[in-house]
Order: C-alpha cells, then sequence, then structure tokens
C-alpha cells in the first residue's frame, strides 16, 4: 500500500487574470446586445484558481507565474499570501498589466469567457529555471495552458528529472499539445479537449479504453463531463466512471480548476485515482454554489462533509 503524505507539496505553474463578469438572463448570440442584470470584479487565473482550490483541499501549494506591475497585480500577490500560498515563484512584468479575463454567466450558470494573457504571456524559461529547486523538490506538478507552452514544457522535464508527478489540464486547447512530447502523468480534460486531444469521439474512447493512454504515453486521462459521470482512463485498466453529486448551479466559472486543485491534493497524498475524483468531482460541485471562481472555491472540511453526507445542496 502506498504511504499517505499528510499536507502535500503541490507547485502550480499557470495564469493569473483579474475577471470581470456579466450577469446575464442568456449568453449573447453573434450580433446580440444582452442587458447585465450584474457586474463583478474579482480574481481569477486558472493557474490561481488551482492554486487556491489545492491550498484549501489540504496541500502546501507554491504559485510560479507572472503578475504585471499593477494594482490588481499586487493585490492578487497579497491575496494569495493570506490563502497561505508561496509567491517566490511569482514574477513582476514591467510593461505588460495583469492578465484580464471577460465573463457572461447566464441564468442557469453557464458561462463564455475571453481571456486575455497580459503578463501571464511574460512567464520566460529563465523564470522556471529559478523555481527549478521547487518544481523539483515539490510532490505534484500542475499546469495549464494559460501560459506559454514552452514554459510548461520545460517544468514538466524538470519535474520528471525528479520523479515529480506532473498532472496538465490543457485548456485553453493548444493543437501543438498533441505534437509536443511534453512528459504528463495524468491529464484532465472535458469532453471537447478529449475529442480535440484523441482525434475520436467519446463514444470511441469508451468503447476502447485500454488504448487510451497508451497512446499518449501517460498513466491516466480524466475527462470531466459537467453533471455527467467523470470518466477515467488508466493504463492497463478498463474504463471507470464516477458521478458527481448532483447541484443546481449557480455559477459554473472556476469549476473545473476547483476539481484540478482538489484532484491534485488527493493524488499527492497517495489516494487512488479513482477516490482522487470522487473527491475533486464534490470540490467542483460545491464550486458552483457560489458566484465568482475563488470566492466559491470550498475547503477540505466542507468537501468531506458533503461526501460523508452524500447530501448536496446549496453552500452557505
Amino acid at each position: 500500500m502506498q504511504q499517505k503524505i499528510v499536507s502535500p507539496s503541490i507547485v502550480i505553474v499557470g495564469s493569473m487574470n483579474l475577471d470581470h463578469t456579466f450577469s446575464t438572463p442568456r449568453i449573447p448570440q453573434p450580433g446580440e446586445t444582452v442587458q447585465a442584470t450584474r457586474v463583478t470584479t474579482s480574481r481569477g487565473g486558472k493557474g490561481g484558481n488551482a492554486a487556491i482550490a489545492a491550498r484549501r483541499a489540504g496541500g502546501r501549494v507554491a504559485m510560479i507565474g507572472c503578475l504585471g506591475d499593477d494594482d490588481a497585480g499586487r493585490h492578487y500577490r497579497s491575496h494569495l499570501q493570506r490563502e497561505g500560498i508561496n509567491t517566490d515563484g511569482i514574477v513582476i512584468s514591467q510593461q505588460i498589466p495583469t492578465g484580464a479575463a471577460f465573463i457572461t454567466v447566464d441564468d442557469l450558470g453557464e458561462n463564455t469567457i475571453v481571456v486575455h494573457s497580459g503578463a501571464n504571456a511574460c512567464v520566460g524559461l529563465s523564470d522556471i529555471d529559478a523555481s527549478a529547486t521547487a518544481i523539483a523538490t515539490a510532490d505534484l506538478l500542475l499546469m495549464q495552458f494559460e501560459i506559454p507552452l514552452e514554459v510548461v514544457a520545460q517544468s514538466a522535464d524538470i519535474a520528471r528529472k525528479s520523479n515529480v508527478v506532473v498532472i496538465i489540464n490543457p485548456s485553453p486547447w493548444n493543437d501543438l499539445f498533441r505534437e509536443s512530447k511534453i512528459h504528463v502523468d495524468i491529464i484532465i480534460v472535458n469532453e471537447t479537449e478529449a475529442m480535440n486531444l484523441t482525434q475520436q469521439s467519446i463514444e470511441w474512447l469508451r468503447e476502447n479504453p485500454l488504448s487510451v493512454c497508451d497512446f499518449f504515453c501517460c498513466s491516466a486521462i480524466v475527462v470531466t463531463r459537467g453533471n455527467r459521470s467523470t470518466l477515467i482512463f488508466q493504463r492497463g485498466q478498463m474504463l471507470q466512471e464516477v458521478m458527481p453529486p448532483t447541484v443546481v448551479p449557480r455559477d459554473t466559472v472556476g469549476a473545473g480548476d476547483a476539481f484540478a486543485g482538489a484532484l491534485a491534493v488527493k493524488v499527492a497524498e497517495g489516494d487512488s485515482l479513482l477516490e482522487a475524483v470522487a473527491f475533486a468531482n464534490t470540490a467542483g460541485a460545491l464550486s458552483t454554489l457560489v458566484c465568482g471562481a475563488q470566492s466559491a472555491i470550498p475547503t477540505r472540511h466542507e468537501i468531506l462533509a458533503r461526501l460523508m453526507s452524500k447530501e448536496i445542496g446549496t453552500k452557505e
């Protein structure tokens, strides 16, 4: 039996954005103007969201990325520090502002997002070299694709040489990923990303589970599907499915990041992938019950309480 690790060390290499969220009755169609009922500004970005999620799920978290030399960047860094996240790996761009996202959320909780990379695009290979020790001594490295692909590749290579588990959520999708040969142990994707990754339908993946991971030289691929079962493809094993809790979502922004951060902690702790996905499913579901990506992310206590009760309602 694998030894359990208490409060594992998680390094996140990823993006940090200022989110501008517009609540609307419905998502506008091309050429249509829809009146917003509410406008909010908050902190987001896939990297920052996942870092908060991993920290609240019980991990010791270090964030690596780039912020602008502006009020948004300064407030973001202070926010991470208040959460107990190590920010030594965050660099500051003097020329480029902090990244921004413009989000529309409808009455059903569904969303569309437009992202401007800003300072996130300024993370360089030298910045990763400066944080190499943090990556090499971590229990797990988690990354997303709102940063340059070469940065993801170099970070993964450092982790591989030190036998650090690598999880990648390749979102937003980058077509170069299929040919990049980036080292990865576990890939987290939604249905659309899974089809982009494999060039196959979900039905084909379900019918050919043993070939999926071998084809991509990874240990596992986890496919999230909203309120339907999460699919787990593991090398040499048959398909496993885990149903998420049933919820009535208010805002799905950041749910995938909450899932990724929570999954990273449980994998690093030594749980089976099946156990880790059940935990992460609950984290993702709970995160949809409150508006705002980071304010909605649940704590470890909240996740475990819901798992034990199996009663998912509105989060207070």
